[in-house]
């Protein structure tokens, strides 16, 4: 009887051991749990704090976005969650896209991309990201970010003259491609103005290439207190030629108005610093209008270039001439 007595304590202390290590357990496990929960929180405010826009995707489904994510296009998480991906990258990036996502995930090239997208507005920004390859639930996904390039100094210094500040060629060339597809939209015609300045390599050439890039400088900014309209654009595309882009254009006779400003506001000599004498600035004028005289940024700014040119050989400087008239 003792013998028996003596396992049954044995037993129950065995018994007393079991269930306090399951308490144990319990505990600790309990406590793993809220530690996980609270780490996903952290984790997820940090995500939200991000001035990146960061995103999932997973079985080609937005499962996560960020708020800078949201904010950049100002999109909303409704409308997103039920989007595909590649629906907010504008249409003719997408390709890219899609390949350069592939070509990082496969290990090809650790290189960033740059893409626009569609904002929730209908205005297009520039975009700088990258993606990654992860696992959530045991089911492959990917994980992104992207920075908004629009402000950016690295921006500036790729899609701006730099002895201007006017938008450069790569620019100029971007806003007219948004320009046709709004127009498109809208049903509505936009001119391409092409202007070179007349005789200015006697200036280079007379009086130095410091005074010539002032002149250029002054052009520029005569050129602005003309053009306002922020939908419209003046850029500098190399050397003495400028490109004036003016959207909603109603008929030949409103692009009439804005060119006989220009020769207006630069009928009175200027004064440039370094130069011994006041330059009269003259300059021809092409024009092309969208969808008339082609339906693509090349075949415009081409066609535009070409009546210059019709300007510059046979009727006489500091005129303008309409492609195809």
């Amino acid at each position: 009887m003792e013998k028996l007595k003596g396992n049954n304590e044995e037993q129950e202390e065995i018994i007393k051991k079991v269930v306090n290590e399951n308490k144990k357990l319990k505990i600790q496990f309990v406590s793993s749990a809220k530690l996980i929960k609270e780490l996903n929180e952290f984790i997820k405010i940090l995500l939200n704090l991000s001035p990146f826009g960061i995103y999932i995707i997973q079985d080609k489904k937005f499962i996560f976005t960020n708020k800078a994510f949201l904010d950049i296009g100002n999109w909303s998480q409704k409308i997103v969650k039920d989007l595909d991906p590649l629906g907010l990258v504008l249409e003719e990036d997408r390709e890219h896209v899609r390949k350069s996502a592939i070509a990082i995930l496969k290990g090809e090239t650790k290189s960033f991309y740059m893409f626009r997208v569609i904002t929730d507005s209908e205005s297009i920004k520039w975009m700088m990201g990258s993606v990654a390859e992860v696992n959530i639930n045991g089911k492959p996904a990917v994980v992104g970010n992207f920075v908004d390039l629009t402000e950016e100094r690295i921006l500036q210094l790729a899609y701006n003259d730099t002895l201007t500040g006017l938008p450069n060629r790569k620019l100029v060339f971007d806003r007219l491609g948004q320009a046709i597809i709004f127009a498109k939209r809208r049903q509505q015609k936009l001119a391409v103005l092409f202007l070179d300045l007349d005789s200015f390599k006697e200036v280079n050439d007379t009086l130095g290439h410091n005074v010539g890039d002032k002149l250029l400088v002054e052009v520029a900014k005569g050129l602005k207190e003309v053009v306002q309209r922020e939908s419209d654009t003046v850029a500098r595309i190399g050397g003495d030629e400028f490109v004036i882009l003016l959207t909603d254009v109603s008929d030949n006779s409103n692009v009439e108005i804005v060119i006989r400003k220009i020769f207006k506001k630069f009928s009175k000599p200027l004064f440039i610093e370094q130069s011994p004498q006041e330059l009269k600035v003259n300059m021809s004028i092409g024009v092309s209008i969208f969808p008339d005289h082609g339906k693509d940024s090349d075949t415009l700014i081409s066609n535009a270039d070409t009546a210059m040119y019709i300007v510059k050989k046979k009727e006489g400087k500091n005129n303008f001439h309409f492609f195809g008239t």
